[in-house]
């Protein structure tokens, strides 16, 4: 398994786990998990995206699936079971004379240690007979991810002492302290990696079980075409916070490897960036995405620009902070990588002529690296118009326009190059009193 490369300031942007400027953070959409453990786990493939394609179609597929098998345990079993594979407290070898003879001594008297063990033992021994009961009635056209899991099981338990564990407990329910003690020290000692392991493949589970739950209620799709070439298309997508939000669609194919987005202060670039880059970042994580439709190439590596701070000890811009991050980004363009690099409203840090010719500059850079996707967002229209030409840039713009002396803004994405001038308007308007 291999995974794609980012950067910390590249999952700020994108508010992968951390919310800025009161944004909810990404990982709280697939948060609700049936399990403390898958959670963690979920928090792990959100904050780690793949570039292995065969593994992320595995966890699409498996997240796609209609029939995803109910967990064999609940989430207060499940927890109980880890507490006491960590209960580090009278592990002993089994003996019968010991058992029999520790047997009598809780008649007279209570031994809450002893509940720790026995509850433990017994959930741990319904967990392997509910696991062996999903693998035996995995129907033939499951999933590949888990036809891998049942193997896994099947492997776990008939290669080991396990066995005889599922074999036992169809003939008795109720097991006897001294077969207690020594399946306790069976599970806690012998083969405690063996079970941890069986209960990852429950966290796995609990994991796709609850991406699918997302992607049903809010219509997300399971399933985006991963592919090798360079065409990267998105249908009905829309920033998966915006509560009815407007659906747009977007594609750069045909050589076009920059894309130039245009339009007003306001009228949702910003947005509409990350919305594209939050999609493609959830594709590679194998995860559900906030469109109808999508495909993408398997990128190697997702890096943003969007909000950059400036620094008082480092005695740096905000300019000089833009010029950096470039800097830092096309390294990794450089370097081979095939990247998808997100630019959000460059040289905004410097006066308009700079800006422009700033723009100019780095947009001659970007044409050196065909194998990378650029998105690139400006209000500078004469830059987008410079390159409206050039065979390997394609351009959008939101859609915005004052009409009878009010401020329209349908957040629509449309293919070509912002007219709209609403600024001055912007200004007199909220200023009106003052001016």
């Amino acid at each position: 398994m291999t995974y794609l490369d980012t950067d910390k300031q590249t999952q700020a942007d994108l508010s992968i786990t951390e919310g800025i400027y009161d944004e909810y953070p990404l990982y709280s959409l697939f948060s609700k998990t049936e399990t403390k453990n898958g959670k963690r786990l979920m928090l792990d493939w959100i904050t780690s995206p793949l570039n292995d394609i065969s593994v992320i179609r595995k966890r699409q597929e498996a997240i796609a699936w209609q029939e995803l098998p109910e967990l064999p345990l609940d989430e207060e079993e499940l927890d109980f079971i880890e507490y006491y594979l960590e209960y580090r407290d009278q592990i002993r070898r089994p003996n019968i004379l010991v058992s029999l003879t520790s047997a009598f001594d809780r008649l007279l008297r209570h031994d809450a240690q002893r509940y720790v063990i026995k509850r433990g033992v017994t959930l741990t021994i319904r967990l392997l007979n509910q696991l062996e009961s999903l693998r035996t009635n995995l129907p033939e056209n499951a999933p590949l991810l888990l036809k891998e899991l049942a193997q896994s099981i099947q492997y776990t338990i008939y290669s080991s002492e396990l066995k005889e564990v599922v074999e036992l407990y169809k003939k008795e329910k109720s097991p006897s302290s001294y077969i207690i003690d020594k399946y306790d020290y069976l599970f806690r000692c012998i083969h405690l990696e063996l079970i941890r392991g069986l209960l990852s493949h429950i966290y796995i589970l609990d994991v796709c079980r609850t991406a699918h739950r997302i992607a049903i209620s809010k219509g997300f799709c399971c399933r985006p075409e991963m592919t090798e070439a360079m065409d990267l298309s998105i249908t009905g997508f829309v920033h998966p916070f915006t509560e009815g939000g407007r659906m747009n669609d977007w594609k750069m194919t045909n050589g076009n490897n920059i894309c130039i987005l245009t339009g007003s202060n306001m009228a949702g670039k910003s947005t509409t960036l990350k919305a594209i880059t939050i999609s493609v970042w959830l594709a590679h994580c194998g995860l559900p995405v906030p469109a109808r439709s999508m495909t993408s190439p398997v990128f190697d590596g997702i890096y943003t620009s969007i909000n950059l701070p400036d620094s008082l000890r480092d005695g740096r811009s905000h300019f000089m902070a833009e010029i950096l991050r470039i800097k830092e980004v096309l390294q990794k363009a450089k370097s081979g990588k095939r990247c998808l690099i997100i630019l959000d409203e460059m040289f905004r840090g410097t006066n308009a002529q700079d800006a422009f010719e700033a723009s100019i500059a780095v947009n001659e850079l970007l044409r050196k690296y065909p194998h990378c996707s650029f998105l690139i967002s400006t209000h500078i229209l004469e830059y987008a118009k410079h390159f409206e030409k050039d065979n390997t840039c394609c351009f959008y713009y939101m859609d915005s326009r004052i009409e009878d002396d009010q401020f329209i803004c349908p957040y629509q994405l449309l293919e070509g190059i912002s007219e709209a001038q609403v600024g001055y308007w912007l200004v007199k308007k909220e200023l009106e009193g003052l001016i």
